[in-house]
């Protein structure tokens, strides 16, 4: 089997010939740049410029030649990668602890006196900060905290793609269709709860939810307007050579979901339903959501809303066991992640307790299909080269 149809045969609830496996298809199932470089060493690779594509998180893109030794069967169709490739260009940058690296052009980042990194958008805007003992830049802007009436609401302006966005997404898409045979997964969004919490803070929003319903579905009446209006002109661009579409939005914490089921049942899925709903009736693409923590309880309504896959399958927040997620949704959901926990099990486990655990998690998801590997989220900054080594061997071993 080619990558593409691995798991392409995994989504359809078969076996393939192998499990499949993701390292870098989307933003929560890559490595920070710090843990990169040392992966990139460890291999025997040469030192190359590694592209930081998403500053917050410091993610780096995974080279063809890690994916190749690894044996990879995904891609990402990333817009900033894309847009940084085709349009913005890439700008020198260094890591926290020192390494060279790039970043999209469009973006500035600059030290203050206290050691602190301020990142700049392409209009000079402060949109993060990283502190000085960091690694991540941390959000600092929430364009509507301040409103308190829907009549502001209705006066704000949602981004849209640009023409030249969309070509460069278009060429970049048809580029990976019909020279590569990895499955290519398109980076969307569609986020409704993350994005309130970003647009008004997230006190403000679950304040917003629960008490001020007005407020509240007039936000998300004109974020779902402003996904639909962008969905049609991606899936248009881009739909014919994408074979899924990752939609993003964390309702769960460790102990279980950020919203009661009846509050979200009310609120959120509708507004999700109706972007995937979209997908499924204007494309042939399968729907992943990327959603944290413990999100058992919300499962079903994800199920009836039209989510084909999930990540990042958070196996140690509550009623996440791996056990019984197989057993209750394995038939309707493909588990797109989980295959290690990256709490506890990654970071501080010996190499053989790591691949004992990988071993053990591919055994419950991969029977029947509907799995395909990769860890719970990003491989963090400090985790150590040789677990990282244990945990992809452990996956070539198994697979």
């Amino acid at each position: 089997m080619t990558s593409r149809e691995r798991i392409l045969t995994a989504i359809r609830h078969r076996e393939p010939d192998k499990v499949p496996w993701d390292l870098g298809g989307m933003r929560s199932t890559g490595m920070m740049a710090m843990a990169y470089a040392r992966l990139r060493k460890a291999l025997g690779l040469p030192r190359e410029e590694i592209k930081v594509y998403d500053v917050g998180q410091q993610l780096a893109w995974i080279d063809e030649d890690v994916r190749r030794i690894l044996g990879i069967d995904v891609i990402a169709l990333d817009t900033e990668k894309v847009l940084a490739d085709h349009l913005y260009g890439w700008k020198p940058y260094r890591l926290p602890d020192g390494t060279p690296a790039l970043i999209p052009a469009r973006y500035e980042i600059r030290e203050e006196p206290d050691g602190s990194r301020i990142l700049y958008d392409k209009d000079g805007k402060a949109i993060g900060k990283m502190p000085a003992s960091g690694f991540y830049f941390d959000g600092i802007i929430h364009e509507l905290e301040d409103i308190s009436s829907v009549e502001e609401i209705d006066k704000w302006v949602p981004g849209t793609f640009e023409r030249e966005e969309l070509e460069a997404l278009k060429e970049s898409a048809r580029d990976l269709y019909e020279n590569t045979n990895y499955a290519i997964m398109g980076s969307f969004g569609g986020n409704i709860l993350e994005q309130g919490q970003g647009l008004r803070g997230w006190e403000n929003f679950m304040a917003d939810l629960a008490g001020n319903r007005e407020l509240a579905e007039k936000l998300i009446e004109k974020m779902v307007d402003a996904h639909l209006k962008n969905l049609k002109l991606y899936l248009e661009a881009v739909g014919d050579y994408i074979q899924i579409i990752q939609m993003g939005d964390d309702l769960g914490t460790q102990n279980g979901p950020m919203l009661s089921p009846k509050l979200y049942r009310e609120l959120i899925s509708p507004a999700h339903k109706a972007i995937y709903d979209y997908v499924h009736k204007n494309s042939d693409v399968y729907v992943f959501l990327h959603s944290c923590g413990g999100i058992y309880e919300l499962m079903p309504y994800l199920i009836e809303e039209g989510v084909d896959i999930i990540n990042p399958v958070q196996t140690s927040a509550r009623g996440m066991e791996p056990e019984r997620l197989k057993k209750e949704f394995g038939d309707r959901l493909t588990f797109w992640g989980g295959g290690c926990d990256t709490q506890s099990v990654l970071p501080y486990g010996k190499p053989e307790e790591i691949k004992r655990h990988v071993k053990e998690r591919m055994e419950i998801f991969s029977q029947d299909g509907g799995f395909v590997f990769t860890q719970v989220h990003n491989i963090q900054a400090n985790v150590p080269v040789e677990n990282i080594m244990a945990l992809f061997e452990s996956v070539m071993a198994t697979r």
